[in-house]
């Protein structure tokens, strides 16, 4: 099996996350692990947030629903996503989702139950990072709904000059510049979960992490786990030394 951090995919995010919330739920019942698992998402969703804001103001943009969406720290292959953008209104932008890369890993592994809390708290958690006077509704989600998800994003209408600084800053600039590889996010997912955990459980918590680590070492190998425990010292709620030098290095800023 291929484990090098190339082979990071969304499922590996996905399922960590799940059997992270299993062993939870095992040890503390559905009820409190639900609230804890959820409490553990909106930190992860609204420190990566956060680093978001900090790229666009390093690109010298403002915080707008525009730019939140423009800065995703993601991407996904064709294959592993089907989504859309349309008009809502005359100030708003709808996103439907009809193929998700962590709903299809939580489905092959019978995992909805305890995946579908993070489709429950992320999109919120990280645009309240991002800028908390922004707005979101999550109408629907694919693992709580058995719908498309269905997303509205208020103030970002798609009009002529929208619709174009979305265009340039996904393909040209920032473009793929702010992506950021899928290890660094296992990464910080294992760790803002493993200390909110640890906080509101004791060694517990830290012991649900490290068994789910074991789970995902059995599937990915023990290099993929080693290279999630090796970010267990870094600080995600800067951005990425590297990134933040290549900016310098483009941009001049200091």
């Amino acid at each position: 099996m291929d484990t090098t951090p190339q082979s990071f995919t969304p499922a590996y995010h996905a399922l960590l996350m799940a059997w992270i919330s299993r062993q939870v739920f095992q040890r503390v019942g559905p009820v409190k692990g639900e609230m804890m698992v959820r409490k553990a998402v909106r930190r992860y969703g609204e420190e990566r947030g956060q680093r978001m804001a900090q790229r666009a103001a390093a690109h010298g943009k403002e915080l707008s629903m525009v730019n939140y969406l423009i800065f995703s720290e993601w991407s996904a292959n064709p294959d592993q996503i089907e989504q859309h953008l349309e008009q809502n209104n005359h100030h708003n932008v709808r996103m439907l989702v009809h193929l998700c890369p962590w709903n299809t890993a939580w489905i092959k592994h019978d995992l909805i139950e305890y995946g579908r809390l993070y489709c429950q708290e992320i999109d919120t958690a990280l645009l309240r990072g991002f800028n908390p006077e922004l707005h979101v509704d999550v109408v629907k989600t694919q693992t709580n709904d058995h719908q498309a998800c269905d997303f509205i994003f208020h103030g970002a209408p798609l009009n002529l000059s929208n619709t174009l600084a979305m265009f340039v800053g996904k393909r040209l600039n920032p473009g793929k510049r702010v992506i950021l590889p899928w290890e660094y996010h296992v990464g910080h997912l294992y760790k803002t979960m493993s200390d909110v955990l640890a906080a509101e459980m004791g060694p517990a918590g830290r012991e649900a992490a490290e068994a789910a680590l074991e789970v995902f070492a059995q599937h990915f190998g023990e290099e993929s786990a080693r290279l999630v425990k090796r970010h267990l010292e870094t600080d995600f709620t800067r951005l990425p030394e590297k990134t933040i030098l290549k900016l310098e290095a483009n941009h001049g800023y200091s």
